[in-house]
């Protein structure tokens, strides 16, 4: 049992403080406990279903603010009635009972936080859907999960068939006008379904990760114990709740985890601003909401970082910057910590997947300036492993396949066990889709070792473009692959072979990719050709040979 205690909390188990943690009886003490069939390292004391997190919170910051919405404003006791209100609604309107899903597609606002909230209320699996889908992904979405109803606003519903149940003002007025309470529902197992977070498969066709009560409320506690450890000592007295700016989209990850769930359990303000990115308007909300907190992701701080206008705002009350989803390099972290010299200290940035669900490392202070090409340190509660590509383990240093093993890994691929089998081995070991190594507990990852391109922190599989531009009448063959971009880390570059007599150009194939696909996912830069792709003697592309060869 040590061994396994050991191996899981590496960190916590070289010092003094950190072995008061976790030790029978402290605040985090660990003990060995069977998740899904296999003896894993857990925290003793914990949440074990994720309204847990809210209603914890509600009792303790009841009157705080929680939602600052433009000019609405929520605290936590009055949105945790519109939250029983919502989901007396699905209830009773919509017939939704425990374990259907309730699907969830709006742009960023208070609405959606508490549609996520009512839907586990009422005792749904939520299906986080991306509100930047086009009609055909999000039909395949629905037709993946079968949602007893979608919650959304009137432009992304007009795509949705079925049950729905429109954000409205009235509907607004109607929930947080009411004292209600939280419905009765059978309390869920910890590691029964509650959250589908989509990601693209390789046929360009959705994936639904589908990420457990344990998964979720694991993710807040390793968080947390994780920044207890690198503080070094018990706070004398708790830190004010922080007031977060949240930027990217809340089916991300990134700002589900990162933000909805990590700052509402210690009472903190979540700052919302419906609509596009806009630097000069982050920048007003961060001075006149006295953000301490910017959860940004993909481009969004570089871009504010390098805008014109930066100094005319005030930004000083910034003590931390969280960027993630997308590469990003030495040269813009350097950047950010010159642009937010309050906040350098506080500048961090995580990896994991949607897949691997708690964070698997994170660097940030002054490791992150000295350690530029690392992801930082190896968290606390997750196990690593870095494989050759017949599953041996490499020594440190070695560059090979990123595994990862925790109770918070995802259950696996909804309604899809061939794909589940593809990345989850013996032992619930999950196999990343990165290449990395291991250096002196530090993990570096080789973000150009896989095919996947991220595009201000969006998924983009290159077969998803492949196949849309594959089925114009001009093209012979095509391959797609990332390549830098300043502003948005990673662009796509499409590789076009043309048929003979072909009279397409690049306008005519970005519209026709435009079409059927998301603005980020249409290629940004073009090379057509009538000479054959390089191809292996697999009959594989050699993508790496197309970016050389430019």
């Amino acid at each position: 049992m040590r061994h396994l205690v050991q191996e899981t909390f590496r960190n916590a188990s070289r010092t003094e403080f950190g072995r008061s943690l976790i030790a029978a009886g402290g605040p985090f003490g660990v003990v060995e406990q069977d998740v899904l069939g296999e003896p894993m390292a857990v925290f003793e004391k914990r949440a074990t279903s994720i309204l847990d997190l809210l209603t914890g919170a509600t009792s303790a910051y009841a009157d705080h603010e929680y939602l600052a919405d433009d000019d609405r404003r929520l605290t936590y006791r009055e949105h945790l009635s519109a939250v029983a209100g919502l989901a007396a609604i699905l209830r009773e309107e919509y017939g939704v009972a425990p374990g259907d899903r309730v699907g969830l597609i709006a742009a960023n606002g208070i609405e959606w936080v508490i549609g996520f909230w009512a839907a586990l209320a009422a005792g749904a699996v939520v299906a986080a859907m991306n509100s930047f889908w086009s009609e055909p992904e999000i039909d395949a979405a629905l037709s993946l999960v079968a949602p007893r109803v979608v919650l959304g606003d009137d432009r992304r519903l007009e795509a949705v068939a079925g049950a729905r149940l429109r954000f409205t003002p009235a509907l607004y007025a109607q929930i947080t006008g009411s004292d209600a309470d939280l419905p009765e529902v059978p309390r869920p197992e910890e590691d029964d379904p509650a959250l589908l977070i989509f990601t693209s498969g390789t046929t360009g066709r959705p994936k639904a990760v589908a990420h457990s009560h344990r998964a979720v409320t694991g993710f807040v506690a390793c968080n947390r114990f994780n920044a207890l450890l690198r503080a070094g000592r018990l706070p004398d007295t708790p830190p004010p709740p922080a007031r977060v700016l949240v930027s990217p989209p809340l089916f991300h990850l990134s700002a589900l985890y990162g933000a909805v769930l990590m700052f509402t359990v210690s009472g903190g303000l979540l700052v919302l601003r419906p609509g596009r990115f806009d630097e000069e308007r982050t920048m007003r909300a961060i001075e006149d909401e006295r953000v301490t907190v910017w959860l940004s992701v993909g481009s969004a701080a570089p871009r504010v970082a390098t805008h014109p206008a930066r100094d005319r705002y005030d930004l000083a009350g910034l003590s931390s910057v969280v960027v993630g989803g997308a590469p990003m390099s030495p040269a813009v972290k350097l950047l950010l910590c010159e642009a937010f010299p309050s906040a350098a200290a506080g500048l961090r940035m995580g990896y994991t997947s949607s897949e691997g669900g708690s964070i698997v490392a994170s660097v940030g202070g002054a490791d992150f300036a000295a350690f530029p090409e690392s992801t930082g340190p190896i968290q606390d509660g997750v196990q690593v492993a870095i494989r050759d590509r017949d599953g041996n383990d490499l020594p440190p240093g070695a560059e090979g396949h990123i595994h990862v093993r925790s109770p918070y890994t995802m259950l696996g691929y909804w309604n899809d066990t061939d794909a589940t089998a593809e990345v989850i081995g013996p032992g619930r070991w999950l196999a990343m889709g990165d290449v990395g190594r291991i250096e002196d507990g530090l993990l570096f990852v080789n973000s150009r070792a896989r095919d996947l391109i991220f595009v201000s922190a969006e998924n983009v599989h290159p077969s998803e473009v492949e196949y849309r531009l594959e089925a114009h009448h001009d093209v012979a063959e095509c391959a797609v692959a990332g390549i830098d971009d300043p502003v948005t880390g990673q662009a796509v570059k499409a590789f076009v072979v043309l048929r003979a007599g072909a009279t397409a150009d690049e306008r005519e194939l970005a519209a026709w990719c435009g079409s059927a696909l998301p603005a980020y996912k249409v290629p940004a830069a073009w090379r057509l050709r009538t000479e054959p792709l390089p191809r292996n003697a697999a009959g594989k592309v050699l993508r790496t040979a197309l970016l050389t060869g430019e």
